[in-house]
């Protein structure tokens, strides 16, 4: 059946009356502080029989038909919002505290299922003839019933943690997990019942083929499959580079994940959600895709999934007395159910009261899942229309008192001194340049460099997963392509650095065949520098030439006794001026002095000598006030280093005679400093490469290795 102009017109004026309430009424909430997800279902109802319904029921007929081929688009746009939702969700898991919280997530779903379950079988057992469908025997009535008050809606979960920024709490990442086992189970419970309704019989067969295939393809996404998604990504990037190309192989590993779990008769964000939290491992998964997969899916696809769900409620259909008192039944059967078995699991599990009661606030969500699940029941003849509307109302008033009742229950929660102390973490590595770089990319001559190179990588790395390429150029016409030995995967011992080696024939030159491989996508360019002769430039005339036009941030080391001697660290000098390159500097430093132990020299240099008139007070005045300019900058570093445990000592001098650059040759030789570390910009100098008359003076006077950290040329 074709697609007719009508069809098509009819579903971009649905598209947008849904994504406009949506997105107004989540607008709405938000500044009423309150989950947008709150405002996005109620901006169906006001769409949906509730309201355009009971006013205009002319109007909504011809806007939202409900036979032909336009409920089946919204439906796809629906589900793949659910998708895109939970791909997005298994991208912010924290593996490392979901393993941690394994045993805790088990108890709370199994007490989330079981007791809901039982709880909605007594009371289906309660309820009038009237409300079972009349193709089905009552035990499958009773049956059906009892699952659908089971089961949570994991993609109305997912909404509210990420409107109510939980996600990154242990609270969060609990519930998901809870969630993701919870919603499992109760698809698989869906499955017996439909298998009964239909055939009259247990179909064990597709019931063993949904449980084992699933959890087979759960251990393939962990194994196996990571693999060949890293490496997709790795040559997407390689081989196109940019956010866009990596944002669209994240769609289309994420799609072919929910076709299998789809395929297996569980339901197709499932296999997403798997896809996502493998996703979440790979380094080259840059910020700039996440935001913009972020963007697509909260700013458009989620709004008209959750309005969608909004859309299927019909009070009026509710308004006699005895369905009334039969919706309320429900809804505190429900909620009940599902609050006591949760919190009951968490307790088990040795979670506190009052955070066991945030676990059972947030898994009492029901949303469209719960549509979905009343629908097939409607389609089976399980259930009446009435029932049918009495679950889908109970499915959104669960859904919009659970986000409240979270925020209540949680304000009674002391949060854990170690969370908290995660959390802080979490808070300065966002805040860190450092926690940005994935890739680096490490040009090498030799195996004595390589090593210092690797050294240097592996503790910028920290307790992260990076990518770093050490990259072997060849002269153009040179036959040797091997890299040189010892080479730094073999030499290195970090477990959290993927090592890849590459050699390239520099055509054009050495220089143009680094940037070359810089410009697909790197985040840190690691150059190794000679002390410069005279007339060669700042560090010499292939470093100069990259330099001038880098496309990412640069690190430049000129430390020649460092490829003798390996790097060795104890006292690491940093100037600075509390700038912002001087505090991206700042994370290098603390990076370095972390992993080797060493202890980092803060310093500000006052200079005087421009002031010439010294019983002026207002030089008084300057020199006190760029005093205190540089305690403050020195006292930023210190905090950074508090955070991570290293040692800074701070020190603001005032310059007596020479300049800045001479001063900070001295001190580092008087402080016995095993390297400077600083920020340097680009200046105009014709086409010299120029970073300053301080910078020039330490690269050629210091005593002992020097690193400059350039940002990007353009």
């Amino acid at each position: 059946m074709a697609l007719t102009s009508p069809d098509l017109l009819r579903f971009l004026l649905e598209f947008m009356l849904l994504l406009t309430f949506a997105r107004g009424l989540g607008e709405i909430a938000r500044r009423l502080n309150q989950p947008q997800v709150i405002g996005e279902l109620l901006g169906g109802v006001v769409l949906g029989p509730s309201l355009l319904g009971a006013f205009a029921p002319g109007v909504f007929a011809a806007a939202f038909p409900a036979r032909g081929v336009q409920p089946l688009l919204l439906q796809l746009l629906a589900q793949f919002g659910v998708i895109l939702l939970l791909l997005l969700s298994g991208i912010e898991v924290d593996l490392d505290l979901v393993r941690r919280k394994v045993k805790p997530a088990l108890l709370v779903a199994v007490g989330g299922v079981v007791v809901p379950f039982l709880c909605g079988y007594g009371l289906a057992a309660l309820l009038p003839a009237t409300l079972a469908g009349h193709t089905q025997a009552r035990s499958v009535f009773d049956l059906f019933v009892a699952t659908a008050m089971s089961i949570s809606a994991i993609p109305v979960i997912v909404k509210i943690l990420l409107d109510m920024d939980l996600m990154r709490r242990d609270v969060g990442q609990l519930t998901l997990a809870a969630g993701v086992i919870n919603d499992t189970a109760g698809w698989f419970l869906l499955a017996m019942v439909a298998g009964i309704a239909t055939a009259r019989v247990l179909p064990l067969g597709r019931v063993a083929l949904s449980i084992f295939g699933t959890l087979a393809f759960a251990v393939f996404c962990f194994t196996v499959g990571y693999r060949l998604i890293r490496a997709l990504v790795n040559w997407v990037d390689d081989h196109f580079g940019g956010g866009g190309t990596t944002l669209t192989a994240m769609l289309a590993v994420g799609l072919g994940g929910a076709a299998v779990t789809q395929a297996l008769h569980v339901e197709a964000f499932l296999g997403a959600f798997l896809v996502g939290v493998q996703l979440s491992r790979v380094p080259r998964v840059a910020r700039a895709a996440r935001h913009q997969l972020e963007a697509m899916t909260l700013g458009v696809f989620a709004p008209v999934f959750f309005a969608s769900a909004g859309l299927h409620v019909d009070l009026p259909a509710l308004a006699s007395p005895p369905l009334l008192g039969v919706l309320l039944a429900v809804i505190v059967v429900a909620c009940l159910g599902k609050f006591l078995g949760t919190y009951l699991g968490a307790r088990l599990a040795g979670v506190s009261p009052w955070l066991s009661a945030a676990l059972g606030s947030g898994m009492n969500a029901r949303g469209a899942v719960e549509i979905i699940v009343a629908t097939a029941g409607l389609q089976l003849g399980v259930l009446s229309v009435q029932m049918y509307s009495i679950i889908v109302a109970m499915a959104v008033v669960t859904s919009v008192l659970a986000p409240p009742l979270l925020r209540w229950t949680l304000q009674r929660a002391p949060i854990d001194p170690q969370e908290q102390r995660r959390l802080d973490r979490e808070a300065r590595e966002a805040r860190s340049f450092l926690h940005g770089l994935r890739r680096m990319l490490i040009p090498v001559r030799d195996g004595r460099y390589a090593l210092v190179a690797g050294q240097v990588v592996a503790h910028l790395a920290g307790t992260r997963e990076v990518e770093a390429v050490a990259l072997h150029l060849r002269a153009a016409g040179d036959s040797g392509g091997a890299m040189p030995d010892p080479e730094p995967s073999a030499l290195i011992d970090a477990a959290k650095v993927d090592w890849q080696q590459r050699v390239a024939s520099g055509e054009g030159g050495i220089a143009r065949g680094i940037l070359t491989e810089a410009a697909k996508g790197y985040d840190l360019l690691v150059l190794g520098a000679a002390a410069a002769r005279p007339g060669s430039g700042l560090f010499g005339d292939v470093v100069d030439a990259v330099l001038r036009d880098t496309p990412c941030t640069t690190l430049v080391l000129q430390a020649p006794r460092w490829r003798e001697q390996g790097m060795r660290l104890r006292r690491i000098l940093l100037p600075t001026a509390g700038t912002g390159g001087d505090l991206r500097v700042a994370d290098f430093a603390l990076a370095l002095a972390r992993g080797t132990s060493a202890e980092v020299l803060a310093t500000h240099v006052v200079d005087a000598l421009p002031l010439t008139e010294p019983l002026d007070s207002r030089m008084l005045g300057a020199l006190q006030a760029a005093d205190e300019h540089g305690w403050h900058a020195t006292a930023a570093v210190s905090r950074l280093g508090e955070g991570i445990g290293v040692t800074v000592r701070r020190e603001v001098r005032t310059l007596a005679g020479g300049t800045v650059g001479e001063d900070l040759v001295r001190y580092a030789a008087a402080s016995s400093c095993d390297l400077i570390l600083m920020h340097a910009q680009r200046r105009a100098a014709g086409e010299e490469l120029y970073c300053g008359r301080t910078v020039e003076q330490v690269l050629r006077t210091a005593r002992c290795p020097v690193a400059v950290l350039l940002d990007p040329a353009r």
